[in-house]
């Protein structure tokens, strides 16, 4: 595999709320158009400047969240693992981007089982030594049997206990194989202690941090894409691991439930 990333983008030409599938979507709060836009510009440009190779899929008008595209599945060696999404607003998604990815890249589609919900890299998120799989409000727990068929590192399985955080990548950043940043509130006793068990060094951010989801960052080797607006406390946390924050307003994707990662499925 090549050593740049690639990271897929859907520009948010349709992008808007109209449903409510988590806490942070209310239909009264709607999105401002070119707002979404530019943020949207200025995440790729970003992308592109730190040597990230940048894809899109083309937005669909009756999909309006398929900007989220972490959601959408994994890929691992030449396999697109297929998302099952929990609603039904986002369940077309899939036909959308196994057909992207089987068509650009030849990917070899794995599909779950139908009643078997798995939301992509929402809730599977790696480090070179393992995959953490997050269950509970979106994906299920028997979606790791699955899994395992194809991955080809051990799946550490995480219970995620807040409505608010609803997918790993919403409260839990692998920074390299021995340091992570969470939101502590969001797993259980259990789940804690295996993550503590896992990363020496556990980095958690401040109450404000996870009301701009500071969790759901992308790292690009030193650098660190994240939203604007993290605390003091976790910038220097950080600076003292001598990676490069940058920030971007992502208000607009917050009102759909998402940031950073949610916006970009990386492969």
């Amino acid at each position: 595999m090549s050593d740049i990333k690639r990271i897929l983008l859907c520009p948010p030409k349709f992008y808007n709320i109209r449903y409510e599938i988590n806490p942070w979507m209310h239909i009264e709060n709607q999105v401002f158009q070119n707002k979404a836009e530019a943020i949207y510009q200025e995440l790729k440009s970003l992308y592109q400047k730190l040597g990230a190779q940048i894809f899109e899929i083309e937005p669909q008008p009756d999909l309006p969240d398929l900007v989220y595209t972490a959601n959408c599945g994994e890929v691992c060696g030449d396999v697109f693992i297929k998302a099952n999404f929990k609603f039904p607003e986002r369940r077309r998604e899939t036909i959308v981007t196994e057909e992207y990815f089987t068509k650009n890249f030849n990917f070899k589609p794995f599909s779950l089982p139908d009643n078997i919900f798995f939301e992509g890299q929402g809730d599977l998120l790696h480090t070179s030594k393992n995959y953490f799989l997050g269950w509970g409000k979106r994906t299920m727990p028997e979606a790791k049997n699955y899994l395992q068929q194809v991955l080809n590192k051990p799946i550490i399985d995480l219970e995620l206990v807040d409505s608010y955080y609803y997918h790993l990548d919403t409260c839990f950043a692998p920074l390299s194989d021995t340091a992570v940043v969470i939101n502590p509130s969001s797993f259980t006793e259990k789940g804690l202690a295996v993550i503590h068990d896992c990363f020496p060094e556990v980095i958690e951010p401040t109450a404000a941090d996870h009301m701009v989801l500071a969790c759901n960052l992308v790292k690009i080797n030193n650098h660190i894409v994240i939203a604007k607006g993290i605390s003091d406390h976790l910038r220097a946390q950080f600076e003292q691991k001598n990676l490069i924050i940058h920030e971007i307003d992502t208000a607009e994707f917050r009102k759909g439930g998402g940031s950073i990662k949610c916006l970009s499925f990386e492969f």
